[in-house]
């Protein structure tokens, strides 16, 4: 709400799906590059989220059924386009059951569009501060090194990140890539 304070339910779910998918298309373009014969360290994911969405990957994916929904929505149709064409009187080989089922709902799984909105709901009104964001965007860099790059950057931040917590770091504190030359 702070970003998007006109933001509507829609606009969310539209926004969900579009991270859904995103997601989706990334996780099969990582597993299609392994399974082809790439190593987990030659296939870094490009979404700066990834990480954060990767409990999608144990959603079970839907069997092919019909859902009653679609089933109920089809009989009304039916019913809508009889009566269109002047055939109230004319008796439908269907029943439409006008009663909820909201007891079925409780018991039935919860549904991962909804468990995924109200995360998200949940994960929109934390406050990312700055510090937040430039770790996140170092994550996606750190990554993207060589695992001995990788840890001679983490090396560098730790030393700096100490000096800073001892009050001793100031300007002249990092020298990178100085040559130690003795003149004769």
């Amino acid at each position: 709400r702070e970003n998007y304070p006109d933001a509507e339910r829609q606009d969310v779910v539209k926004k969900i799906n579009s991270l859904r998918t995103n997601f989706r298309k990334e996780y099969k373009r990582i597993q299609d590059a392994e399974k082809r014969g790439a190593s987990a360290e030659d296939v870094e994911p490009s979404l700066w989220y990834f990480e954060e969405m990767k409990f999608l990957q144990i959603q079970e994916t839907p069997t092919a059924s019909i859902s009653t929904m679609d089933v109920s929505e089809d009989v009304i149709d039916a019913v809508d386009d009889n009566e269109d064409r002047g055939g109230a009187n004319k008796t439908c080989g269907c029943t439409v059951n006008d009663e909820p089922h909201q007891k079925n709902r409780k018991r039935s799984a919860p549904d991962p569009t909804e468990e995924l909105v109200k995360l998200v709901s949940a994960r929109l009104q934390q406050t990312q501060n700055d510090s937040d964001k430039v770790a996140a965007a170092w994550a996606v860099e750190l990554r993207k090194m060589a695992p001995q790059q990788q840890l001679f950057a983490k090396k560098a931040i730790n030393d700096i990140l100490f000096e800073g917590q001892m009050g001793t770091l100031h300007r002249d504190s990092v020298e990178i890539n100085v040559s130690h030359v003795s003149t004769p």
